[in-house]
């Protein structure tokens, strides 16, 4: 009898270590994205701003059973709805006590247009738009409970400068006499979808070595940013300066500019025309000297005109001389 008091008194003082050692979870079912990441970045591509992004995200299910979750996705409305492609299994089979990897496939462009017009998708914002996935666990197609992940997503940065010019007449910039001066406006605008900054710029005249000019004040020198006021471009005035030497003659005006965001060079040019008025008003000289020696040249090779009276005693004296 006192050895099994003492077997009970020790097998109860055990209870409570075993129960502190059985499962302390119930069965359930969790999905999420495979990594930690708030944004996922679309990779552009450099020619066609086209994309593919691929994200994981796993399903995990603790039940002793396999369960089915149906799957739906949407995009906010942040921005513009873009016409993207999302693909992904709209119903997921989990086997018993399994974790699994699934992927969900965006495909589209960076850039959208509008009245024919295209523009990038701006990648200076926090975020173009939010993906949500649904995930729902349903038994006999009746839904018992739903789960739902978010990934912000924006497109990567593409960098690049358009530069042009201001005014154009025909396509040309503005006539240049010699020795005057004309300013022109150079504008160095934005071509990708981020903020940008000149690392280093040149200008230069092509054809007309002896042009000058002046940009000390136009603002277009090296480590000038592009963008940050939400305009998208840089202007600046330049003044182009001909000597008085200076011939008439068709001349370009070149401007190179170089992103700090690519490091690649772009350029702009402008094509002007030189006009000499000393070789406009010699040339005006030369033609009216020309008329006048063609002129005098007329009147010596002529013949003497005859007067009236002398034809009355000419036709007289030939009658004279018949009768006789």
């Amino acid at each position: 009898m006192r050895q099994i008091l003492v077997t009970l008194l020790l097998v109860t003082s055990l209870i409570p270590v075993a129960s502190a050692q059985l499962p302390s979870f119930s069965p359930d079912w969790d999905f999420g994205w495979e990594d930690d990441a708030d944004v996922a970045i679309l990779q552009l591509d450099s020619k066609t701003y086209s994309f593919e992004l691929v994200l994981e995200f796993f399903v995990e299910n603790t039940y002793p059973i396999p369960i089915t979750l149906d799957l739906e996705s949407e995009l906010s409305d942040t921005n513009p709805s873009p016409e993207w492609e999302i693909d992904h299994p709209t119903q997921i089979s989990a086997p018993a006590n399994s974790n699994e990897t699934h992927e969900v496939k965006i495909t589209g462009s960076g850039q959208y247009c509008q009245s024919g017009e295209c523009n990038f998708w701006s990648a200076n914002d926090n975020f173009l738009t939010e993906l949500s996935l649904t995930a729902t666990f349903t038994v006999a197609d009746q839904p018992q409970s739903d789960k739902e992940i978010t990934k912000k997503l924006k497109p990567s940065s593409i960098y690049g400068f358009e530069i042009w010019f201001e005014p154009l007449i025909n396509g040309k910039g503005p006539l240049v006499k010699s020795g005057t001066t004309e300013e022109v406006d150079v504008y160095i605008g934005l071509s990708g979808n981020s903020n940008d900054a000149i690392s280093k710029i040149d200008m230069s005249f092509r054809s007309c070595p002896q042009m000058d000019f002046n940009s000390e004040n136009s603002g277009l020198v090296a480590g000038t940013s592009i963008g940050g006021d939400g305009s998208g471009q840089l202007k600046g005035t330049v003044v182009l300066s001909a000597p008085s030497s200076h011939r008439g003659k068709d001349c370009k005006f070149l401007v190179t500019a170089t992103s700090e965001g690519n490091g690649r060079l772009y350029s702009g040019e402008l094509e002007f025309t030189v006009e000499d008025p000393g070789e406009k008003v010699s040339e005006e000289s030369e033609t009216e000297s020309n008329s006048n020696t063609t002129s005098e040249l007329v009147e010596t090779d002529s013949l003497p005109a005859i007067s009236g009276h002398i034809l009355v005693i000419i036709v007289l004296f030939s009658a004279l001389f018949r009768r006789e």
